[in-house]
């Protein structure tokens, strides 16, 4: 059974819709990211699971029980907050076992012991005398987990709990993070729009879009098949290149004519152009070289086509292009990925019915 249900959740605030009809289901120890650009309402629905807020329409249910006459202090649920939320004036012990001794109704000793155990574990005992002025924000970060996780809650909710932090330790956390969460066996669900925490803390990815879901996948399932071309378009570093195809079927590709009896898009990743003359039935393209990304390892390389679109390659350090230059690069057709114009849906590949690819003469 599910730990964690959502169904047809519907939330407005005034004339604007921030939930539209979401449905997700999160089992057991499972850790769940919510990925999503600002205002997609990844929040919002973050609050109505934890009850802060009330939804409209639809109801959450952990375990099987409605939840909807459960107000937030009654719900199995904690929260690691944005910024932290420690009481100033307290130490990090009383912020630790404040939740547990008012909250639950653990006795003094009871609390200490369970919050200086968990602390060992997350190696911030020796902090437990200070107050969240004298810490770093990594340790406030820490010391607000364990705050969480003390209360050995069925479901743990983290809101964008890395966003405030230095790149160096939104790094490092990201992974501590992570095998805490599954080290206590915790169930999870992290609201982010930082698609690389999502990608290496979650086991499955919900990505949100004008508050709806647009898919749920593992990260290699969003990465290698998005599953519209929102998403696409918005997973992955750089991102799906997405080459729209005109009335008269043609798109940047220099050899092929495309056919279809509905308006479609052409996406490919970055990797999966070559530099250089194409294989054996590989489709090629030719533009201008308008900009290269030093990455360390390689170069991302932005081209401009002939038609105007834009899109970017990668290719070794010693093969990068000068700015201006013109060059070819080449896909192999199992590389390409068909979307739908009119409903932003992938099709599939280029086998799909609808299509007809014609090579040019």
């Amino acid at each position: 059974m599910p730990v964690v249900e959502l169904n047809g959740i519907r939330k407005s605030f005034g004339a604007v819709r921030a939930l539209d009809g979401v449905d997700l289901s999160i089992g057991d120890g499972e850790h769940v990211g919510v990925l999503g650009p600002s205002g997609s309402g990844k929040s919002t629905l973050l609050r109505v699971v934890a009850g802060l807020e009330t939804a409209d329409e639809g109801d959450v249910r952990f375990a099987g029980e409605p939840q909807g006459d459960t107000p937030a202090h009654h719900r199995d649920c904690a929260i690691v907050f944005q910024h932290f939320a420690l009481y100033p004036h307290m130490t990090a012990l009383a912020n630790i076992t404040t939740g547990l001794r008012y909250g639950l109704g653990l006795p003094k000793r009871a609390a200490e012991a369970r919050a200086r155990d968990l602390a060992t574990v997350m190696q911030v005992e020796h902090l437990l005398d200070r107050k969240p002025r004298q810490m770093s924000g990594g340790q406030r970060q820490r010391i607000a987990l364990a705050r969480a996780l003390a209360r050995q809650s069925g479901v743990v909710l983290l809101d964008e709990p890395l966003s405030g932090l230095d790149a160096q330790l939104h790094s490092v956390l990201r992974l501590e993070i992570a095998a805490m969460l599954r080290a206590a066996g915790a169930t999870a669900i992290n609201v982010t729009h930082d698609q690389l925490d999502a990608m290496a803390m979650a086991d499955r990815i919900a990505v949100i879009n004008q508050g709806r879901i647009d898919q749920v996948g593992t990260p290699d399932d969003l990465y290698d098949r998005p599953a519209t071309l929102f998403v696409a378009g918005f997973i992955g570093s750089p991102p799906m290149n997405l080459l729209p195809v005109d009335a008269s079927g043609n798109a940047s590709f220099e050899d092929v004519w495309i056919k279809s009896s509905q308006p479609v898009t052409l996406g490919v990743r970055a990797e999966r152009l070559t530099l250089g003359e194409p294989a054996d039935g590989a489709w090629r393209l030719t533009g201008s070289v308008a900009l290269v990304e030093p990455t360390g390892l390689d170069r991302i390389v932005q081209l401009r086509t002939e038609r105007g679109d834009s899109l970017a390659f990668r290719c070794p350090v010693h093969r990068s292009p000068a700015i201006g230059s013109q060059v070819t690069v080449s896909a192999p057709p199992d590389a390409i990925h068909v979307y739908s114009q009119t409903t932003g849906q992938r099709l599939g590949g280029l086998d799909h019915a609808d299509l007809a690819v014609v090579h040019r003469a």
